[in-house]
């Protein structure tokens, strides 16, 4: 009895161990990836979660079973390098096609495998053809998109162990593929190979493809002694009752944050730690976001912080406000400042690298690609580039040379005429953006590294290698920061509710709700951009002072001199004036006392006031459509009838006063305007008072004036 007590145990116990055992232990998990799946971001976070369930509950191998045939590269790039960090041993099946995107998803899996009569490559970057751009201008857009995506292909076939060379000519048309004695791809022609030469060997080994393989459940079958395949898709959770986290995959910036103390007050010290700044996707295009760093910058200047280490992922941003946190805070300084580049540093996110003391990257990662681009993204014209990449090239230097880098690069960064060339070797030929991935930038060049100290995986690697000691502290804005980033960005918003607030204010009795939500939303509008670094000092109170004395003007053409315009007119432009500055004003001239690129001391660009313009734009539109609902229907909403009388004393409409009075009047009568006429005003006739209307020119008071005709209650009348 007591054996068999103990075997029962026993049972129990390993159904128990085997009903905890994860559902994809020791299993290949296959998510299939198709053109809508890069191209709605929707879709990617939701096989994002699949992938990542895979690796947590300790998958043997994730396959991506891949059909792709159109998708544009530069959007599956950032796909593409989210699949290189995923830890778990990747398998790409083409299946039938992995062109575009989904060449780079390829690339950056651990394997290859190809379907029978499959092809794989032809991933061109691809800009949108805007007629109104020069040539050159257009060749500069598609240039800079080419240096970005082949720095970034690159990446990952060096960090998968794939062959740079063809992610070049999947990439670029005028590079071609020549292996050997053989022609994969001409020049002006972009590589695209069909399963048999992709597996051709090479050196000993196959050009990219392990092998041919019929389906994905044969590539299972090789992959593992049990080649159990399970498909992730929605309705194999739903069947198994298991509940993938419905927020989006961790981020980069989340995932960074794990096991380290966010800034939570501005009272907490720096002393001694290691202070983090992240830098996103959005980061740079904010000013907010630049006085925020730069009051970070100054915190560990005077709290003496161990180190700062920017966590650089961006595609870039706003120019001189780059230009400005290099000269100025960066050089200021005292501490070490480390740029980690994870995994891209574009156009101003690598000046910001550049500035600091040591760059590290990460294993798939590029930096490069910092040719200045007009305020709405689009490239200037010849003499204007010619003048900004001058500029930037004259206060960028003395930064880069002042931290030891090698200043070629950032000119090969910001004038694709001049290429990089080192000591003869070429590098990135002339007539391209200088843009290096992982490898490039760590190469020895006569024992020192081209830009970067090393290749790292993580911040903590950053701070083992570089001996630090000081506690991780990632630093995020607080308080009135976090106030006028939020502002700036959604800044169409409050003037739409400012200016609807205003109409519904001056629809109602007194002075309620409405005013006071209007004010409220033009406050925190205009202390937003001044939080946020765009306004300063006795600026904010010239903007304001513009911005009220439109208010005014508007006020005296609605409510006192109705149809004159100019007022009206006059308080527009002050309106719009104040608020277009207020949103780009940082953008008005270089920082430093630099002369602006034309030379001539001041120069208007329409271009830098283009955010300001557009978010004008949308907030008056957006008001116009509710102040035209709003006159529509708010007569017939129960609480505006609740303000309006609707009882009577008896009577009808022709016994009110003015009916009886425009009733007596006759056309031909004759009288003299008591009141100007503008059109509307009082006139007397045979001794009485009453209202009257003026077409065509504004009678002035004191005229004598004639009836021309009477329409009901409107008596219209002209001057004599």
């Amino acid at each position: 009895m007591q054996l068999l007590r103990h075997l029962l145990l026993a049972t129990l116990t390993l159904l128990s161990v085997n009903a905890a055992e994860p559902a994809l232990a020791g299993k290949l998990a296959r998510v299939s990836v198709t053109d809508s799946d890069i191209e709605d971001m929707r879709r990617w976070r939701e096989l994002r979660l699949w992938m990542d369930e895979a690796a947590t509950q300790g998958a043997a191998g994730l396959i991506l079973d891949i059909h792709v045939t159109q998708s544009h590269a530069q959007a599956a790039l950032p796909l593409a390098e989210e699949i290189a960090r995923l830890k778990i041993k990747t398998k790409a099946f083409v299946n039938t096609s992995a062109i575009g995107g989904g060449a780079l998803l390829a690339l950056a899996c651990d394997e290859i495998w190809m379907a029978p009569g499959s092809r794989i490559g032809a991933a061109p970057p691809k800009v949108q053809v805007d007629e109104s751009l020069s040539p050159k201008a257009q060749d500069t857009l598609l240039a800079e998109a080419l240096a970005v995506l082949k720095a970034g292909a690159r990446s990952l076939c060096k960090l998968k162990g794939h062959r740079p060379e063809i992610a070049d000519a999947f990439v670029d048309r005028d590079k071609g593929l020549v292996i050997g004695t053989a022609t994969l791809a001409e020049k002006g022609e972009l590589l695209l190979l069909d399963a048999d030469t992709a597996v051709q060997p090479v050196d000993g080994k196959p050009l990219l493809a392990r092998a041919i393989i019929a389906d994905v459940e044969a590539l299972a079958k090789s992959a593992t002694p049990a080649g159990t395949l399970v498909t992730l898709n929605a309705a194999w959770f739903e069947k198994r009752g298991e509940k993938v986290a419905e927020s989006k995959p961790a981020t980069k910036a989340e995932a960074k944050q794990e096991n380290k103390t966010p800034v939570i007050a501005r009272d907490q010290s720096y002393k001694d730690k290691v202070i983090v700044i992240p830098v996103g996707q959005d980061d740079l295009i904010i000013p907010a976001r630049f006085e925020f760093m730069k009051r970070t910058l100054n915190l560990c200047n005077s709290q003496g912080a161990e180190a700062v280490i920017f966590d650089l992922d961006t595609p870039g941003g706003l120019a001189w406000d780059t230009i400005s946190l290099m000269m100025k805070d960066l050089q200021n300084l005292k501490t070490r400042s480390f740029a980690f580049v994870n995994t891209r540093a574009i156009s101003a996110g690598a000046m910001i690298a550049m500035a600091t003391d040591v760059i590290y990257m990460a294993p798939a990662s590029a930096i490069g690609a910092s040719t200045p681009v007009s305020g709405d993204g689009t490239p200037l014209a010849e003499a204007e580039r010619a003048k900004n990449n001058s500029a930037f090239m004259g206060m960028a230097r003395t930064v880069v040379r002042e931290k030891g880098h090698d200043v070629r690069i950032i000119e090969g960064m910001i004038d694709m005429d001049r290429g990089l060339i080192i000591n003869g070797q070429i590098i990135i030929p002339k007539g391209e953006i200088v843009t290096l991935d992982a490898e490039q930038a760590t190469m020895l060049i006569n024992g020192k590294a081209l830009l970067a100290k090393g290749i790292a995986k993580s911040i903590d690697e950053i701070k083992q290698l570089e001996s630090l000691k000081g506690e991780v502290i990632t630093a995020e804005p607080t308080g009135f920061e976090m106030i006028a980033i939020w502002v700036t960005r959604y800044a169409a918003v409050l003037i739409l509710i400012g200016l609807a607030g205003g109409y519904l204010e001056m629809q109602t009795p007194g002075f309620g709700i409405p005013g006071f939500i209007s004010i409220g939303a033009f406050t925190l509008f205009f202390f937003g951009h001044y939080v946020a670094g765009s306004l300063a000092g006795q600026e904010t109170m010239v903007v304001s002072a513009i911005f009220i004395l439109g208010i005014v003007l508007i006020g005296v053409e609605l409510l006192a001199a109705p149809g004159t315009v100019l007022p009206g007119l006059a308080g527009f432009l002050c309106v719009m004036v104040a608020l277009v500055y207020a949103m780009s004003g940082w953008e008005m001239a270089p920082p430093s006392g630099e002369a602006p690129p034309s030379g001539d001391g001041f120069s208007f660009n329409y271009a830098a006031y283009a955010v300001g313009f557009r978010n004008f734009a949308l907030g008056v539109t957006g008001a116009a459509v509710i102040i035209t609902l709003l006159a529509l229907w708010l007569p017939e909403l129960r609480p505006f009838r609740a303000l309006v009388l609707q009882t009577s004393a008896g009577g009808t409409l022709e016994d009110t006063p003015s009916m009886q009075a425009a009733a007596r009047a006759k056309a031909g009568d004759s009288g003299t305007a008591r009141s100007a006429l503008r059109p509307y005003g009082t006139i007397e006739i045979d001794g009485r008072l009453v209202e009257a209307m003026a077409e065509g020119e504004y009678v002035q008071s004191g005229t004598a004036v004639r009836v021309r005709e009477v329409r009901g209650e409107k008596i219209i009348v002209e001057a004599v």
